[in-house]
């Protein structure tokens, strides 16, 4: 039986050096710990993503884990204890895309190239006429609305609560053209605004310096207003770009009128660069615009033509 015993007494002592080697080895490699997303849109009451993605960096450098989440609430999710940097945003973008998602500090929001008729005619190649001084400029998409944040630094341990506050990235411009006449005429608009920014560094909100012209709808308000509001990541207010508004139309006999190439017509500068709220311009351009009445027997028209007519009449901004 003594002998029996003291067997039993060296197995029980193996299987205690055992149990304390592993926990040594263990310590040698990072805990996972189970955590709580939380959005606060205090910030962006009225947001309303149908879900957002959440993208953690750890300091030490690595690829960064990224999260995606229904609705706007929140969850459980799982990651490494430690230290890192964040970065949020709602994924139901269509337009908008990113590019160095790897990088905290690169991770930047932008759109693809379009054309100024984009609106009426679709992704094709069309003639238009610009506003003078920016026929030089590239044509971007306007992007999504994007709500998100960023956090620089935080420490993620087991059973933490991290709450992260969305606000507004992109801004919403809207726009009336007031007093306009033979508005019924009309069959398709759009319009474009020169000197914006065609890209977004998230962390930092960083806006991309190279003025870009943006295409986007024109619509009838009423029988004598021409309305429309439009995402844009704004405007670079370093460099002070001019901000000029070109409003093309399609009248139903066929003809075609660009509004305001002139660079003294649809300057909307002043009102962009003053406005109280950078995120929500809003541009009114009032003083009476009359659309030409219809050719009798009108020629029609066929997209690849080029054959818009100038108008810049004056108006009053």
């Amino acid at each position: 039986m003594k002998s029996i015993a003291n067997f039993l007494y060296i197995i029980v002592l193996m299987l205690a050096f055992t149990a304390c080697e592993h926990k040594e080895l263990c310590t040698d490699h990072p805990h996972k710990a189970t955590v709580t997303l939380k959005f606060d849109w205090r910030e962006a009451p009225e947001a309303n993503p149908r879900g957002m993605c959440v993208f953690f960096y750890p300091i030490e450098g690595g690829v960064p884990y990224r999260y995606d989440m229904r609705g706007t609430e929140g969850g459980s999710i799982e990651l490494r204890n430690g230290t890192y940097r964040i970065i949020t945003y709602n994924n139901d973008a269509e337009g908008t895309q990113s590019y160095g998602v790897d990088d905290y500090l690169l991770h930047t929001f932008f759109t693809r190239e379009g054309n100024v008729l984009e609106p009426i005619y679709g992704n094709t190649a069309n003639y238009a006429p610009r506003a003078d001084g920016t026929e030089d400029e590239r044509v971007f998409i306007c992007p999504d609305m994007m709500w998100g944040c960023a956090v620089d630094e935080l420490v993620v341990v087991d059973g933490d609560v991290i709450t992260l506050y969305p606000h507004e990235l992109t801004c919403e411009y809207t726009y009336e053209i007031l007093d306009v006449t033979n508005l019924r005429h009309v069959t398709s608009m759009c319009a474009t605004i020169s000197g914006m920014s065609s890209r977004l560094r998230i962390h930092d909100e960083y806006l991309d310096s190279e003025p870009v012209t943006i295409p986007f709808d024109a619509l009838k308000g009423d029988d004598t207003t021409i309305v429309g509001h439009f995402y844009t990541f704004g405007c670079d207010l370093v460099s002070l770009y001019t901000h000029r508004m070109v409003l093309y139309v399609v009248m139903d006999d066929g003809s075609k009128y660009a509004f305001g190439p002139n660079t003294q017509r649809f300057d909307v500068t002043t009102q962009v660069h003053q406005s109280p709220d950078r995120h929500h311009v809003h541009i009114v351009i009032s003083g009476g615009l009359e659309l030409p009445q219809p050719i009798e027997n009108g020629h029609g028209f066929n997209p690849s033509v080029d054959d818009w007519d100038e108008i810049n009449v004056e108006i009053t901004m």
